[in-house]
């Protein structure tokens, strides 16, 4: 008979020396010896801002210099952040600058009394990309040449990650997964991302595509760790709030406490 149990992991009892909720290790009251692991469900919170550190600047030219916008790190609607970028064109070039989303088009228009041009790499001007001058491919502009009046040639993105992926090298056991930029990461599960921001996501595997691990030697477990990721391969800020996870775990060997179809914290 399989000895089915369940493990619930929740970052609020994290270990003491893990400030974040979303990198941390989580210790079993009692090391478990399991054959087979595979994470049923997560409850978490959409807290990770559109605008984050790390991918907060935006570069604008002039066609002799490049400047630098940095964003500040939160939560923006497309309003606000066309705001943010109006003072900054306002404060840096002068003179009248407009900044519209389009009415038909839902595309940001830009009409400055500088001539300008903005950046769309995504590794220094990922705004850019938000703002909806996308990724260009062999274009460090938008457009090539300065212009007094710049239409985006895309909708603006200010949706966030579209999946938190959850990590864990204990539970991976050497198996990894690629992510992005052939960037090798253990993840278990990838939760898609279909809250607004402040709401919890909860995201139930059913049984037939849970993504189980076996463990050709049984593991003994007591210390997990947790890592969530977003699709950057930034760790997810979840501004405090706490995650919860339910492990499905085949125990290896008979435990006293171990009983088919219990749900234990193993806290």
């Amino acid at each position: 008979m399989v000895n089915m149990n369940y493990v619930i992991i929740n970052s609020k009892f994290r270990t003491d020396n893990n400030d974040s909720t979303s990198n941390f290790t989580y210790r079993l009251g009692d090391p478990i010896e399991v054959s087979d692991v595979a994470i049923k469900s997560v409850s978490i919170v959409n807290a990770e801002y559109n605008i984050k550190a790390g991918s907060n600047k935006l570069i604008v030219n002039d066609g002799i210099a490049d400047t630098t916008l940095t964003v500040p790190v939160g939560q923006y609607d497309i309003t606000a952040l066309l705001t943010v970028v109006k003072n900054y064109l306002d404060a840096t070039y002068g003179g009248v600058n407009t900044l519209t989303l389009e009415p038909i088009t839902n595309k940001v228009k830009f009409v400055t009394t500088t001539a300008l041009r903005y950046g769309t790499d995504p590794v220094t001007s990922p705004v850019g990309f938000i703002l909806g001058f996308g990724d260009t491919p062999n274009a460090y502009y938008s457009p090539t040449g300065v212009s007094n009046i710049v239409n985006a040639p895309y909708l603006p993105n200010l949706q966030g990650s579209n999946n938190f992926h959850i990590v864990s090298n204990t539970l991976a056991s050497g198996q990894g997964s690629l992510l992005k930029n052939n960037e090798k990461r253990s993840i278990i599960l990838s939760v898609p991302v279909t809250e607004d921001f402040g709401n919890v996501i909860n995201y139930e595997v059913n049984e037939i595509n849970l993504n189980k691990r076996h463990f050709a030697r049984p593991q003994n477990i007591q210390d997990i760790d947790i890592r969530i990721i977003d699709d950057d391969n930034q760790v997810v800020n979840l501004n405090g709030t706490n995650v919860e996870i339910v492990l499905q775990v085949v125990i290896a060997s008979t435990l006293p406490y171990a009983t088919e179809g219990d749900r234990m914290g193993y806290q």
